[in-house]
């Protein structure tokens, strides 16, 4: 409820405990840490030292109250680019939620870049 809240979300099955509180659909970028970078992620690549490039999101079944939510990671692509200052280098590494009936609530395709 407070994330939702502290994003302005005024919607009762976001902000109002109750049997139908459910998590806000944004939350769900909030599933993963530095623990869940896969270790295919090339060694040459450091994700930590370059920056966020955007995600893209599937939303699936709501999170709710007592949900047992497990993240699993993957390296999901590697592309090169070529800017004014030369080559730049995407990590998609693809997150993906269930909960502890196997339903899909998340996948997060999260982008970062590296020179």
């Amino acid at each position: 409820m407070a994330f939702a809240q502290a994003l302005g979300e005024t919607r009762p099955e976001y902000t109002e405990p109750g049997p139908s509180l459910v998590g806000h659909p944004t939350f769900c970028v909030r599933y993963k840490g530095d623990r869940f970078y896969p270790e295919s992620i090339p060694k040459t690549i450091n994700v930590r030292s370059g920056f966020d490039a955007g995600k893209d999101i599937q939303l699936g079944a709501p999170v709710r109250p007592g949900d047992t939510i497990e993240v699993r990671s993957t390296l999901h692509e590697v592309y090169e680019k070529t800017g004014r200052t030369g080559s730049m280098y995407f990590v998609v590494i693809r997150f993906t939620m269930t909960n502890q009936r196997g339903e899909m609530l998340a996948v997060v395709d999260n982008r970062f870049m590296h020179r």
